[in-house]
């Protein structure tokens, strides 16, 4: 079962990173009947079993299912099982409990055709099985099936922008027109109900009601004091999400309700989470959220490049009432935990009501912390004054006195950089746009490829085992292989950190006592 679906503010921006959903889900599915079709592979089906997969990957172990995820194709020449075919009784056995759902057996090499001991043990699990001749190499194979993998996704992420798009300017009419627009683009019906039985807004589906669903959760989480909660019914049909939510008259526990009859997939959760950020800063702060959120979409349109000849004057206008001569102070704030970075973004907004200026605040969806932009009028302003407590727990990396046609997503690239490089509870200018070439169309896909043949594995691990693999090798690697100063980063013992840094070198096939290997591991990490 899902259980991300955190009300807060961190994922109402606009996406810009094609990982904004890494971390709930494995790579798209594909027909093994799509895969039968490549026909430059020449693959010849022996079995049929799942009709879909998920990954594919090649492995000579006896017992590879720590390294495989649900649904995945196992590519071998079934080398370990030369003198011992009989033994792959166990080795069908072991992938199946695995949630493995395919082998494709290399012939021509260790066996001359698929040993039929494999084939019966297969046939027995209810696996697909499927013969790879000599002249197909397993790379060939994986290659296709990445390729249409990215296709596949690039199209989903395109969707899910213009979605995402489409709340945006929902939001700006207000929680009855956001709920609308949401049911739409879900298929769901949507509620928002509050903690003293009242249900703030509502749009039901083709007969469904989520009111029920968001009044149930307002009130079971009535009396905590801190958290935010979510929940999913066992089929995956309903989700309800929980926070604190401050406005003038004190603290209010809100639940956002999501309902419908088919499950969520990675992609209508992250929708979701887009949904419940909008949700909250309108409900924030009743008095100033056209102001707050009409700021967020200036940010997130600049930053995403869509400004136009007829948005510009708005644009500049929203700029001017954050600073009149249209420079602003940037700060890219990436914090230790989502809960962390949502209440430092609240004391963000307190202070400038307090203090009398406007600021407009991003939040922006990363692979490695959570993380945001804001903008504010260009003066010194301390750390603890903006995030209070929560800013031990941030890092925070400073572009002062830039004009606001001047931000841009490679800009913010560059200040995320600078800010990963940065220790826990440290705010620094940005003083120089030196890695800003890291944002570079022809260095970006460079490294976008590199990346996806070694550390992008480590996402994948993370998101079908729910550990924290990738987090771990980027606070290793900026402390400088220290695995005491990585495991304070981490909160966990020096032992953990140790065994996961084993892990990864493991899954992704590289020596991190290389020094070179460091270096270019830590680019792959900062330029994600």
């Amino acid at each position: 079962m899902d259980m991300a679906y955190i009300f807060g503010a961190k994922d109402y921006s606009l996406c810009l990173s094609t990982s904004c959903c890494k971390k709930d889900r494995a790579m798209s599915e594909l027909r093994f009947q799509w895969l039968f079709n490549q026909r430059k592979l020449n693959l010849r089906p022996i079995l049929e079993g799942p009709r879909e997969f998920t990954t594919i990957q090649a492995s000579e172990l006896r017992d590879p299912s720590e390294f495989t995820t649900q649904g995945a194709i196992i590519l071998t020449l079934g080398l370990a099982f030369e003198h011992s075919p009989s033994d792959f009784s166990v080795y069908a056995r072991t992938l199946a409990a695995a949630g493995v759902g395919a082998i494709g057996f290399g012939t021509g090499l260790t066996f001359a055709e698929v040993p039929q001991e494999l084939i019966n043990a297969a046939a027995r699990h209810h696996l697909t099985l499927f013969e790879v001749p000599r002249a197909t190499p397993f790379i060939s194979i994986i290659n296709t099936v990445t390729t249409e993998q990215t296709r596949i996704e690039n199209n989903l992420q395109f969707a899910l922008h213009r979605q995402q798009e489409r709340l945006n300017q929902a939001a700006s009419d207000g929680i009855e027109v956001l709920l609308e627009r949401a049911s739409k683009e879900l298929g769901a019906a949507v509620a928002i109900a509050n903690d003293s039985g009242v249900v703030i807004a509502r749009h039901d589906f083709r007969g469904l009601n989520a009111a029920d669903f968001a009044l149930a959760a307002a009130s079971q989480s009535s009396g905590r004091t801190s958290g935010a909660r979510s929940n999913t019914t066992r089929d995956g049909t309903t989700i309800a999400a929980i926070s604190n939510v401050f406005n003038s008259h004190g603290r209010n526990r809100i639940a956002l309700a999501v309902s419908r009859e088919e499950k969520f997939d990675s992609y209508a959760r992250a929708l979701i989470r887009h949904l419940a950020g909008l949700a909250e800063l309108l409900l924030q702060n009743r008095d100033s959220s056209a102001r707050v959120i009409l700021g967020a979409l200036a940010l997130a349109t600049q930053v995403s490049g869509t400004a136009t000849a007829l948005t510009t004057p708005a644009m500049e206008a929203a700029f001017n009432s954050v600073a009149s001569h249209g420079k602003v102070d940037v700060y890219l704030v990436q914090a230790d935990s989502p809960a962390r970075l949502s209440r430092a973004l609240g004391l963000v907004h307190h202070a400038a009501n307090d203090g009398g200026f406007a600021c407009f605040v991003l939040p922006l969806e990363g692979t490695a912390s959570e993380s945001a932009l804001i903008a504010l009028p260009p003066e010194p302003i301390a750390m603890q004054t903006l995030f209070g407590r929560y800013a031990n727990h941030l890092r925070v990396s400073l572009l002062r006195g830039v004009e606001w046609g001047d931000i841009s997503g490679n800009r913010v690239k560059a200040l995320t950089a600078h800010a990963r490089s940065l220790p826990l509870g440290t705010l620094a200018e940005f003083s120089s746009d030196a890695p800003a070439w890291l944002g570079e169309s022809a260095v970006h896909a460079a490294l976008g490829k590199r990346r996806e043949a070694t550390i992008g594995r480590l996402s994948l691990y993370d998101a079908a085992h729910n550990t924290e693999l990738l987090r771990t090798l980027r606070a290793y690697l900026l402390a400088d292989s220290q695995l005491a100063a990585a495991a304070t980063e981490l909160s966990v013992h020096r032992h953990t950190v140790r065994a996961r840094i084993e892990k990864i070198q493991s899954l992704c096939g590289f020596d991190l006592s290389n020094p070179v290997t460091r270096a270019e591991v830590l680019l792959l990490c900062l330029s994600d």
